[in-house]
């Protein structure tokens, strides 16, 4: 038995040596022979010349920019697009950040979706990217973010020190617990619709429906099917609400409930990015973002729709309700402002600065509405959104400018009248298609156009000119915390 093996196995490894392709084998001998002759000559060398001489490898050339400073780099960037920073200033804070450190060499591409790095020097070019999370920090991150970098700009510790830090506000854990999130909602929730639609047979409405939603996005981060339907679950979910119990939640007015409602997750900030990105000739980055943001509004009007469908046909709504009094839209600025911080997990202290750059955004856009309507108002609370913020984090103890001005940012809702009219677009057959994607598009440009001029009085890419404001007003008593430094501080 032991003789058979071996005679009947030649035969077989000589079929499947026969079975491989000439070329193959030609390739694999043309190697092996190849191998064995340079472990010949590695012997031949090392026998005359020692073997040391021959293993010991070539000092590595020192690359022109070192790994530690590209992967602060890289991470600086993705976590300042999460912080709801354009293109624009992005590239100009890793452009400032790599020159304080010495590198000179570094290019950078920035989308909202990851960060380019280009290292080149006399050996040549080199390209590496770091992907961006499709989510927005929290107000205590960005926080510590914009603080991390003014300690950068003052005494320069070393990149891994910035890295390690970077990641530690990744990874903090959120101070907000989930019942104070739920209830910051529905404050959030009842203070819009104070402003929007001041009833009190509405408030019941807007209290369940922003639990509700809350609810809903809470799930989504533990259930990725529900993240990816989110927009058409929410709106979905609060038609039936409004308009299956339209007087008991509505006061027989169900579709006066649903901006409110679906407010945080109307894609304002990124409509409203993606034309100043535009406007600036970011013509990539802005046009990725209004694509994302146009397919968000219409998921969330879709929801709206399969929601009416469901239900069938409906009464139409009742008599307008007389509103409350004057002081409605003043007590929700103050409910936004509080429901915000708990929602976001505002850092501590800063409520008080928040709710005054909402107060004097609000007024803003009430005054452009009082003058020349919708439109004007949004330009000016625009306009006067970023200048009140950027004083604001002058005091001390005030938080950054980032943190202050997204608050009211999102106050103004460039999506919500984007949202009002594509639903009556879908409830409405006699509503003029044409004027409702006409005033959605002019909503968005006139907050991104006050907000690029707002912007202007507090950036300057000048070499040693400083901002407007500062130019105007006397240097705070304090060190400032600095949220949009430029390139250029560095040659001044």
């Amino acid at each position: 038995m032991s003789t058979t093996g071996p005679r009947h196995s030649r035969p077989q490894a000589r079929r499947a040596v026969a079975d491989v392709p000439v070329g193959k084998r030609i390739t694999g001998a043309a190697r092996r022979a190849s191998g064995v002759f340079d472990d010949w000559l590695v012997r031949r060398v090392a026998g005359r010349s020692g073997a040391h001489e021959l293993h010991d490898p070539p000092p590595p050339e020192e690359p022109p920019v070192s790994a530690d400073l590209l992967n602060l780099l890289r991470l600086l960037g993705v976590m300042l697009i999460s912080s709801g920073e354009t293109t624009d200033r992005v590239q100009q804070i890793l452009d400032d950040t790599a020159h304080r450190y010495g590198a000179g060499e570094v290019q950078f591409f920035v989308l909202p979706t990851g960060v380019f790095v280009r290292v080149e020097d006399s050996r040549g070019s080199a390209v590496d990217l770091q992907s961006a999370p499709n989510e927005t920090l929290r107000l205590d991150q960005i926080a510590a973010l914009y603080q991390l970098l003014d300690t950068m700009k003052r005494d320069l510790p070393p990149p891994t020190e910035v890295t390690g830090k970077l990641a530690e506000i990744l990874a903090s854990d959120r101070p907000t617990p989930v019942w104070l999130m739920l209830v910051g909602n529905i404050v959030l929730t009842v203070g819009l619709g104070l402003m929007l639609n001041p009833t009190v047979h509405a408030l019941a409405g807007y209290a369940v429906l922003g639990l509700v939603v809350q609810l809903l996005i809470l799930l989504a981060d533990r259930f990725t099917l529900l993240s990816l339907a989110l927009p058409v679950t929410a709106g979905a979910v609060v038609t039936l609400l409004a308009f299956g119990f339209p007087h008991a939640l509505g006061g027989g007015q169900p579709s006066q409930l649903l901006i409110p409602a679906v407010a945080g997750l109307l894609p304002g900030a990124t409509l409203t990015n993606g034309a100043i990105e535009l406007s600036t000739g970011s013509m990539v980055a802005g046009s990725a973002r209004t694509i994302s943001g146009l397919n968000k509004l219409l998921l969330l009007a879709f929801g709206i729709y399969i929601g009416l469908q469901v239900l069938g046909p409906r009464p139409p709504d009742s008599a307008a309700i007389a509103a409350l009094g004057w002081w409605a839209p003043i007590l929700g600025v103050l409910l936004i402002g509080i429901g915000h911080s708990w929602r976001s997990s505002a850092p501590p202290k800063s409520l008080l600065w928040l709710l005054l750059v909402l107060y004097v955004t609000f007024a803003a856009q009430r005054l452009g509405i009082q003058i020349g309507g919708p439109l004007l108002g949004a330009f000016l609370g625009g306009l006067v959104a970023v200048p009140t913020a950027y004083l604001v984090q002058r005091n001390r103890n005030a938080p950054p400018t980032q943190v202050a001005f997204l608050p009211a940012f999102w106050m103004l809702v460039p999506g919500g009248m984007g949202l009002t009219a594509i639903s009556d677009l879908v409830t409405n057959a006699g509503v003029n298609g044409l004027q409702v994607l006409i005033n959605v598009l002019l909503s968005v440009l006139a907050i991104a156009l006050g907000v690029l001029v707002g912007s202007g009085l507090i950036n300057t890419k000048q070499p040693g000119r400083a901002p407007m404001l500062d130019r105007l007003l006397p240097p705070p008593a304090h060190l400032p915390a600095v949220h949009v430094p430029s390139a250029d501080d560095g040659k001044s």
